[in-house]
């Protein structure tokens, strides 16, 4: 993926989450002194002006679906892959936990420039940056560093950006770590082939499905992206991968009991009703060791 459009998409994804006004979120956003519209690129779609809304329950829902498994795992450090200008951090730092957010240097490099703005005093000791190429065995190695506990990897959203190739290397790096330190891999997002599609259809209703396809066509244009090519479309692919090269996984509910999501207060309970409907239809993956 192109440097620009990877600082991109993390801004969008941050401030979505910013405007729903998640506390982490905003400080993360203010702290980075963001600006601009990240989705000025298809300010230009039909329907463009409730496009934001849409974007951001995704955003939000996979935040607090990955965050609820996080602490149901419970493992002492965090490998937050692709992390982008994710909040986690200010979330699971104050608790203790080691967090490490790992992306391409862009990214990795506008972090580091932040750290002491983004993180507070008492939590700075439990996180960190790191840039890595996630389909590099050696670099995901060093990204652990010395550390030797149980980890919690986390890709959300890396998997719709690799081919078949980078998400088998990517696999076999994330398998050394948890052999090595033990833990587990968290993927949130395990319908990349219809939570986009199926989230617009809830809010905007069945035409949505044509907005989305040109979406995906901008997006996959800026990041240089075949769909036609694509593997791991669902729960079922992914697990059938990663069970031949022996891992076990277990399948949870994209919407988990007890999230309260900021996003379903800003629509009608009609609206609400029909997202959560959708997404108890999507999966989270969380993948160990067989």
């Amino acid at each position: 993926m192109p440097k620009d459009s990877v600082s991109r998409t993390a801004q969008v994804n941050l401030q979505m989450l910013a405007n729903l006004g998640i506390p982490e979120a905003v400080r993360f956003r203010d702290a980075l002194q963001l600006d601009g519209d990240p989705l000025a690129a298809i300010a230009h779609v039909p329907l463009a002006k409730r496009i934001p809304f849409c974007i951001s329950t995704i955003s939000e829902v996979l935040y607090q679906s990955a965050n609820q498994l996080i602490m149901l795992e419970n493992n002492p450090t965090i490998i937050d892959l692709a992390c982008g200008y994710s909040p986690r951090v200010l979330l699971m730092a104050p608790q203790g936990f080691t967090y490490i957010g790992a992306d391409l240097p862009d990214v990795t490099a506008d972090l580091a420039a932040h750290r002491k703005d983004i993180l507070p005093a008492d939590a700075e000791i439990f996180a960190g940056y790191r840039t890595v190429d996630v389909t590099d065995r050696q670099q995901m190695d060093g990204v652990v560093g010395a550390l030797r506990e149980g980890l919690t990897v986390v890709t959300q959203g890396l998997l719709s950006y690799l081919s078949l190739g980078e998400k088998i290397d990517l696999a076999t790096a994330i398998r050394g770590l948890l052999e090595r330190d033990g833990g587990c891999w968290i993927i949130p997002d395990a319908n990349p082939d219809t939570l986009l599609n199926d989230t617009f259809c809830a809010v905007l209703g069945e035409t949505a499905t044509s907005v989305v396809e040109r979406i995906y066509g901008i997006l996959d244009k800026k990041v240089g992206r075949n769909r036609s090519q694509a593997s791991w479309r669902n729960p079922y692919e992914i697990e059938r991968a990663l069970t031949a090269m022996g891992f076990a996984v277990r399948k949870e509910p994209l919407y988990r009991f007890g999230m309260k999501l900021r996003c379903l207060n800003q629509t009608d309970v009609a609206t609400a009703q029909r997202l959560i409907a959708c997404w108890k239809q999507k999966t989270s993956l969380v993948v160990t060791l067989a």
